[in-house]
C-alpha cells in the first residue's frame, strides 16, 4: 500500500504543475513585455521563453507528467501572452509616461482609436509569435513522453542530442568504412559521389539520403567536384561534450545581448535630460518631458504635461478636469514704482487672495532665495472641493525685474511631481 502511495506521488498533480507553469510563464514574459514596452519591438525567440518559463516550474512544482502536458504549456502561454499585452503593457506604457496605473487610465488609452488599432494588431503578432515559439517546446516535450522509457526523466532538450546522435551513428557506420577501404580522408584522395552510393547496399534505399545527410553535417566534405571523409568534423559532432562549454557560452552571450538591449532601452525611456530655455534676458531649465504650449510668446513659456491624469481625446464633457493637465507657466517683466521688496509682493499677493470670491481651502506663504540668490516668496493655494484644484505661485525679485512662475492642475495627486518641478525651474532660473 505505501508503495502504491510512492507511485502516486510521483506521477505528480496538474494542480501543482499549473500553478507552477503559471509563475514560470510569468517571470519568463518580463524580458518580452520589457522589450515591447522599452524597446518598441516583439522578439520571437523571447515567446519560446515563455513556453519553456512555463515548463520548468510545472516540472518544479511537480506537475504531472502526461500526455496533456503539451496542451496546458500551449494554453497557458496563451492566456499568458493576452494578458500581459492587453493589459500588462498598457499599464506599462502609462506609467512610462509618468502616470498613474488604474483601470479607468487603461480605459481611456483604449478610447484612443489610434492605441486600440495599433495593439490590436500586435496582439495578433504576439498571438502568432507564441503559438510558434510553444510549439518548439510542446513538440519536443511531445515526442519524449511518446517515447518515454520507465523512470527516464523529461528534459528540455532542443537539440534532440539524443537522437541525432543516433542517425549520425548509424549514417556513420554505413559510409565511413567505404571512404576509409578507398583512403579518402583528405583532400589528398578523394572519391565521386557515385562511387560511394555505388558501394553502399543495393537493399539501402535511403543511400542518397545517408550521403547527403552527412555532407551538410560536415562530415563528408567537397573538394573539387569530389569528396572526402572529414575524421577531424565526426570527432566534433559524435563527443559533443567537447563543445558543451561552447555552447553554453554562447547561450549566455545571446542572453547578455538581449538584456543589454532592454536594459538600454529602458534607461532610453527612463533618464530624462533638462532642456535648456535662453531668450537673451533670462534662462532656465524644464525636463523635456514637458512639452511647450503653442501661445508661448515674447517673455513668456507655457508648458503641460499629464501627470496622475489621462488625455482624452473628442470628449463632449467640458466638465471633465481629469482630461486636462498639469501646466507650468514662466513670466517676466519690469516692475512698476509701488513694489521695492518681496514683503510688497507677498501683501499684494494675500489681499488679492483673501478678496477672491472663491474661497481656498489651504493657503502658504513662503520667503526665502532662489539658488542664484534672488528674493523669492513661494505661494501654494490647495482647493479640495469640485473641482479640485492646485496652484503654486512663484515670484523671483531682482532688482526692478520680477518674475511669476505658475504651476497649476486638477488633480491633487500632481502635487509633489509639480512641487518638485517647479521647485527645480526656479531654482534654475537666471537674468542674464
Amino acid at each position: 500500500m505505501e508503495e502504491e502511495n510512492v507511485v502516486k506521488k510521483a506521477q505528480g498533480s496538474y494542480l501543482t504543475g499549473i500553478i507552477g507553469a503559471i509563475i514560470g510563464g510569468l517571470i519568463a514574459t518580463i524580458p518580452w513585455v520589457l522589450m515591447y514596452v522599452y524597446g518598441g519591438m516583439m522578439l520571437s525567440i523571447l515567446a519560446t521563453l515563455i513556453a519553456a518559463g512555463e515548463f520548468y516550474g510545472y516540472k518544479l512544482l511537480k506537475g504531472k507528467m502526461s500526455k496533456g502536458l503539451p496542451a496546458i504549456l500551449m494554453v497557458l502561454a496563451l492566456v499568458i501572452v493576452t494578458v500581459a499585452t492587453l493589459v500588462v503593457i498598457p499599464g506599462l506604457l502609462i506609467q512610462k509616461e509618468g502616470l498613474n496605473v488604474s483601470i479607468a487610465n487603461i480605459e481611456k488609452l483604449y478610447s484612443n482609436k489610434e492605441f486600440s488599432t495599433a495593439i490590436a494588431k500586435d496582439f495578433v503578432i504576439s498571438v502568432v509569435f507564441t503559438i510558434l515559439g510553444a510549439s518548439i517546446i510542446t513538440t519536443n516535450i511531445k515526442k519524449q513522453l511518446a517515447n518515454k522509457e520507465e523512470g527516464k526523466e523529461i528534459k528540455l532538450d532542443l537539440n534532440n542530442t539524443e537522437e541525432t546522435l543516433k542517425m549520425k551513428k548509424e549514417a556513420i557506420e554505413l559510409v565511413k568504412p567505404i571512404f576509409v577501404k578507398y583512403e579518402a580522408i583528405s583532400k589528398e584522395k578523394t572519391m565521386m559521389k557515385e562511387e560511394v552510393l555505388a558501394e553502399i547496399e543495393v537493399e539501402n534505399q535511403n543511400a542518397k539520403q545517408v550521403f547527403n545527410y552527412l555532407k551538410q553535417s560536415g562530415i563528408v566534405r567537397k573538394y573539387k567536384g569530389k569528396y572526402y571523409y572529414s575524421e577531424e568534423n565526426e570527432n566534433k559532432q559524435i563527443n559533443p561534450k567537447k563543445n558543451a562549454t561552447w555552447k553554453k557560452v554562447l547561450g549566455i552571450v545571446v542572453v547578455l545581448i538581449i538584456l543589454l538591449v532592454i536594459v538600454a532601452a529602458i534607461l532610453d525611456n527612463t533618464v530624462k535630460t533638462d532642456v535648456d530655455y535662453n531668450d537673451g534676458k533670462v534662462s532656465f531649465k524644464m525636463s523635456e518631458d514637458w512639452i511647450v504650449a503653442e501661445d508661448s510668446e515674447e517673455n513668456q513659456w507655457g508648458f503641460y504635461r499629464y501627470i496622475n491624469t489621462f488625455p482624452v481625446q473628442n470628449t463632449e464633457n467640458l466638465q471633465d478636469y481629469s482630461a486636462y493637465p498639469a501646466a507650468i507657466g514662466v513670466y517676466y517683466d519690469v516692475i512698476d514704482e509701488n513694489i521695492s521688496s518681496i514683503e510688497d509682493i507677498k501683501s499684494n499677493v494675500q489681499k488679492s487672495i483673501e478678496n477672491s470670491e472663491d474661497k481656498a481651502d489651504e493657503t502658504n506663504y513662503d520667503i526665502s532665495k532662489t539658488s542664484e540668490n534672488y528674493d523669492l516668496l513661494k505661494v501654494k493655494i490647495l482647493y479640495r472641493t469640485y473641482p479640485e484644484e492646485l496652484w503654486y505661485y512663484y515670484y523671483i525679485l531682482n532688482g526692478d525685474n520680477l518674475t511669476c512662475i505658475t504651476a497649476h492642475s486638477f488633480s491633487l495627486a500632481d502635487q509633489e511631481e509639480m512641487e518638485k518641478e517647479a521647485d527645480k525651474l526656479v531654482n534654475s532660473f537666471k537674468w542674464m
